[in-house]
Formats: C-alpha cells, sequence, structure tokens
C-alpha cells in the first residue's frame, strides 16, 4: 500500500491484490461496500495520519475509486474545508448499476463445485436447462470460476437463484463486473448449458 500527500487536503492511496490478501478481503468484498472493505478504509486512513500528516476528524470526504486492469487500485482522498461546508450543500448518493440486458454472475470457489452445479441441474431439473440461455459462459479470474448469463429471462432467474445457491455465490453489479472478468479472466467455455 503507498500513500501520496497530493496537497494539504488530499492524498492518494494505491494498493493491489496482496494488499486486499493481507487484509483478508476479495476484490467483489471491497467493491461491495462489505465492513470488511470499511474497515480496510479506516486502516488506511490511520496509516495517512500517521505517515504523511492527513488529519480526518471533523472533516468530510469526498472519495473516488478507480480500478486500473493489472489488478490495482486508487483512492483519492478529498478533505472539504469547514468554509465550504457552510456556503455549500453536499450530498453524497451512492450509485447503482441495474442490470439492463438480464445478466447474472456467480462465483464458484473451485471448477469441482461448478461441476456438481451442472450435475445437479442436469439430472434433477433438466426443463431448467433447457430454458435457461444460450448465452453462458464460464471464466477463471483470480483462481475462482465466474459463470455469466445474459439475457436471462426473468421467470427462471428466481429457479436458478435458489438452486445456485448451494453452490456459488451471487455477484452485484454483475454488468460492471462481467467486463472486468471478460477482459482479465481466462474463457474455459461458453454456452456450458445449452443443449
Amino acid at each position: 500500500m503507498k500513500i501520496e500527500k497530493v496537497n494539504e487536503n488530499r492524498i492518494r492511496i494505491t494498493f493491489n491484490h496482496s494488499d486486499l490478501k493481507e487484509n483478508n478481503i476479495d476484490v467483489h468484498s471491497f467493491m461491495s461496500n462489505s465492513i470488511e472493505s470499511q474497515s480496510l478504509f479506516l486502516t488506511m486512513l490511520d496509516k495517512a495520519e500517521r505517515e504523511v500528516g492527513f488529519i480526518t476528524d471533523n472533516y468530510k470526504l469526498s472519495i473516488e475509486a478507480i480500478a486500473l486492469s493489472n489488478g490495482s487500485f486508487i483512492i483519492t482522498v478529498t478533505r472539504i474545508e469547514k468554509e465550504v461546508l457552510k456556503s455549500t450543500r453536499v450530498q453524497a448518493h451512492r450509485k447503482t448499476i441495474v442490470a439492463t440486458n438480464n445478466t447474472f454472475i456467480y462465483k464458484f470457489s473451485n471448477f469441482d463445485d461448478f461441476c456438481n452445479f451442472t450435475n445437479f441441474l442436469s439430472i434433477s431439473l433438466p426443463n431448467l436447462v433447457d430454458n435457461l440461455t444460450e448465452t453462458n459462459s464460464l471464466y477463471q479470474y483470480n483462481d475462482c470460476f465466474f459463470f455469466i448469463l445474459q439475457n436471462l429471462e426473468p421467470s427462471y432467474a428466481t429457479t436458478l437463484s435458489s438452486v445456485i445457491s448451494e453452490f456459488a455465490t451471487p455477484i452485484q453489479n454483475s454488468d460492471l463486473i462481467m467486463h472486468k472478468i471478460k477482459e482479465c479472466g481466462k474463457l474455459v467455455t461458453e454456452n456450458v448449458l445449452h443443449k
């Protein structure tokens, strides 16, 4: 983790995948604003105060996060001056990306879990397999396997969600994550569920 003081009111924090591992957090937990990611962020602010004298007590903060293609992250933290706060009303809104094309992504810890899932589907729910989708793919990324289903009919999404939860974890912001996985991951197979 590298902390740079840009100016009196702004710092830039750069960290990579190994920094996340050291803090027992994965990329998806970090991006989903989990308790672990909040704890990591507070640790970063404490370190910034010790290393570069960036004090955040009694300040409002503006946070910008950028994910780089090499797996690193850059977080820019800006303190908002008290005079600015008096004259300007600052509101923060969390941006939610909605899957506009009915995209669903599930994370499997290993390939065996994915195989167990497909075996269960073919034996127990063959009708679901026939009706799921023709646009699905399996990618390997960061030692995990990501099953991407696109253009999934909403009527089948609920059934799939209840079945797949025994084998995999659903991924939030699936459109955003899908582009990252397709860019940086390795395609294992396409149309695996299509007969």
